[in-house]
């Protein structure tokens, strides 16, 4: 038997099925049921992470445009590409940094 291709992967569970046989179908379905719902799981918390960030991230930028005027985009872009730990570091100083660049400094 030879391998289903990994980008048709609707295809490999009907190829399974057949291949164990009867006796097994139950089981493997089950068990293809389970992990289709945790990829599902998996998929959800992980927009809801990246929706959160992205939430922080917009609020940080709207915060530092009030304080500081308009960005330079070197600036936007680091804060677009940083993890959740250097957003929340630069939003706790936002309100007590004295110049943009000690705002948004690596520590």
């Amino acid at each position: 038997m030879s391998i289903a291709d990994p980008r048709e992967p609707d295809k490999l569970l009907p190829r399974l099925l057949v291949a164990a046989g009867p006796d097994a179908e139950e089981e493997i379905v089950t068990i293809a049921d389970y992990l289709r719902e945790e990829g599902r799981r998996e998929g959800r918390l992980a927009g809801e992470r990246e929706g959160r960030i992205e939430g922080q991230r917009s609020t940080l930028l709207k915060q530092l445009r009030l304080r500081f005027g308009e960005l330079p985009e070197p600036i936007e872009a680091r804060i677009r590409a940083a993890d959740a730990a250097q957003i929340e570091g630069w939003t706790e100083r936002v309100l007590t940094a004295p110049t943009l660049d000690d705002a948004v400094a690596e520590r």
